[in-house]
């Protein structure tokens, strides 16, 4: 699925690269600009829902298509195949859009949001794929008040075993990432300090290591942006998001750090790396408590009903 948008960006350039008229050649070419617009986005975007993420690149692909078919119908030259892709428009357009503001607001840019805020909008569609599974057909109904009977706490008692299984592949998922985590943080730990008098050839050395740190701590923090999490655990999500924002910006400031050549300036830049290093630590503690508190709430009570009457 991740693929699937640049399959239909090439496709897209090499119709319009065989374009019979002048015209058709740069409308093509401006239709498939924006395609590859919309492919950067998603391949490369910071603090976007469709970063890294399955929604997003049908979102992508959706978008994608419709501008294909503009192409289509522009080369077109006989009445019924210039029809059959101005559909083929109008469909690719409405499942964009149905799907973008309607099921799953997944392809709304956030940078202006926190990370909570991300990763409760993230969560709304959760609720959307979890419909599937209990076979309400894509539609999420609200819970409602149930009878007290044993039926109902046979009921609840599946539930919480179900809720607790999520959040334990939710967990064994995240336990990965955050491993990865403090294999970043102990590198940038034992990243040794620029000598006063270090050459340039040697300062390019060194600034390439931090360099492919950063690089791997901004994809860890696209993999975590892109974690399934259960809805429940929004908010513990959201702390696991805090903490490899931490742990990027404590990368950036390292390779910051080796860039500069004024010895305050490079304090200040390694003090910051080291700062986020601790605020990543606190991240995850509230991580792991959030998770402590899911798990207990989601024990089951099969006598809960029998207490009540």
């Amino acid at each position: 699925m991740l693929v699937l948008p640049l399959g239909i960006t090439f496709t897209a350039i090499l119709q319009s690269a065989a374009a019979y008229t002048r015209t058709q050649k740069i409308v093509g070419a401006i239709l498939s600009l924006m395609i590859v617009a919309m492919d950067c986005l998603f391949y490369f975007a910071k603090n976007s829902y469709i970063t890294y993420n399955y929604d997003g690149a049908l979102l992508v692909s959706f978008a994608s298509m419709f501008f294909l078919g503009i192409i289509f119908a522009i080369r077109s030259e006989d009445l019924a195949t210039k029809v059959g892709n101005i559909f083929l428009m109008v469909f690719m357009l409405a499942g964009f859009l149905g799907i973008a503001y309607w099921d799953r607001p997944t392809l709304l840019p956030v940078a202006q949001y926190t990370t909570y805020e991300q990763a409760v909008q993230n969560a709304k569609y959760q609720d959307y794929i979890q419909s599937f599974e209990n076979g309400t057909g894509g539609k999420i109904i609200p819970n409602q008040k149930k009878a007290k009977s044993q039926t109902t706490v046979s009921n609840g008692s599946v539930k919480d075993s179900q809720a607790q299984e999520r959040i334990g592949s939710y967990v064994s998922n995240a336990e990965i990432l955050i491993q990865r985590m403090r294999e970043l943080t102990n590198t940038i730990d034992e990243f040794e300090p620029l000598a006063s008098n270090i050459s340039e050839s040697d300062r390019e050395v060194r600034s390439s290591q931090a360099l492919a740190i950063n690089n791997n701590a901004t994809a860890l923090n696209r993999k975590v942006m892109g974690l399934y999490h259960p809805h429940s655990a929004a908010e513990a999500h959201s702390e696991l998001i805090q903490a490899s924002d931490c742990v990027r910006l404590a990368a950036y400031s390292l390779y910051d750090y080796t860039l500069r050549e004024d010895p305050e300036e490079q304090l200040t830049q390694y003090k910051q790396a080291r700062n986020q290093i601790a605020q990543m630590n606190a991240a995850l503690n509230r991580f792991w408590n959030n998770i402590e508190n899911l798990k207990t709430n989601n024990q089951p009570q099969p006598d809960s009903a029998e207490n009540e009457n």
